[in-house]
């Protein structure tokens, strides 16, 4: 796998100083030193017999990456036995959003701690790096809390978004046909859970159950799609008796049908109209 790999940027391994371990997902993330900066290391087990998408993906979009609201990814680097793939990505300072979100809770569990202003201010975030995204022409594939970052500079704090697993590019704004798709349940859309094709629209679905998320707190979902799709439902009934405009909002984000879904500058156009 690593003879794949090369025509992307190559790190020497003794040019890395590996430190502390931060998150054991699906690959193992850890804290280092690139060149005198702090970066992320994410760790995988080579395996010359099989590729890992994940890792082609990870290059071929976050190394090409512009905007200071989506991370990037430096280069790749192996170890002297070639036992394990390195990649070396941005370092990203504070938590997930969903940790974000979660610290939001009160002693009873109950979301009541986030003002409305710092909702909007979230959400307004989050749009932003969506509209970056998509100026870059990716399709994500599995937008979640999970996937998206809180990063602090300075004073400044903003979304970042995170993890390249699933995403593709989509020049011609088609969508593009997957062999299968890692989406996650509760954010995954009517027509991705049916024909394995992601798109901007079903990245928008997603986007409006995590601002449903931001408004009322983290929704638990269920592994049958039609199950999922019933709480929220049920959740956006809650939401319009607290503010019924977010909820028309939300409810068009999640239409069943693409076509009938707001694209992101209709999104951000309506939540200044909002607030």
């Amino acid at each position: 796998m690593i003879k794949e790999l090369s025509h992307y940027n190559f790190i020497e391994y003794d040019d890395l100083n590996i430190d502390e371990l931060l998150d054991k997902g699906n690959a193992e993330v850890f804290k280092g030193k690139y060149l005198e900066k702090d970066v992320a290391i994410k760790k995988y087990k080579n395996d010359e017999s099989n590729i890992n998408e994940s890792i082609f993906n990870e290059l071929k979009i976050g190394s090409k990456i512009k905007s200071e609201r989506l991370m990037k990814t430096y280069g790749y680097s192996y170890d002297e036995k070639k036992e394990y793939i390195y990649l070396i990505m941005e370092y990203i300072n504070s938590k997930d959003l969903w940790y974000y979100i979660n610290s939001y809770y009160d002693d009873d569990n109950v979301y009541n701690k986030m003002s409305k202003s710092t909702k909007i201010s979230v959400i307004k975030s989050l749009l932003k790096a969506i509209k970056e995204m998509w100026n870059e022409d990716i399709v994500h594939g599995d937008l979640k809390p999970l996937n998206l970052a809180i990063h602090r500079r300075n004073d400044e704090i903003f979304i970042k978004i995170i993890d390249y697993g699933t995403c593709e590019i989509d020049y011609r704004n088609n969508g593009i046909d997957k062999e299968y798709v890692c989406s996650t349940n509760g954010y995954i859309s009517p027509e991705l859970n049916e024909t394995f094709i992601i798109s901007h629209k079903s990245d928008i679905y997603a986007l409006g159950v995590i601002i449903l998320e931001i408004w009322r707190g983290i929704i638990d979902s269920e592994d049958r799609y039609k199950t999922s799709r019933n709480i929220l439902l049920k959740e956006l009934r809650y939401l319009k008796n607290d503010n019924p405009e977010l909820e028309k909002i939300i409810r068009k984000c999640v239409d069943i049908k693409p076509d009938n879904r707001p694209d992101i500058f209709k999104l951000i156009k309506m939540f200044d109209k909002l607030s």
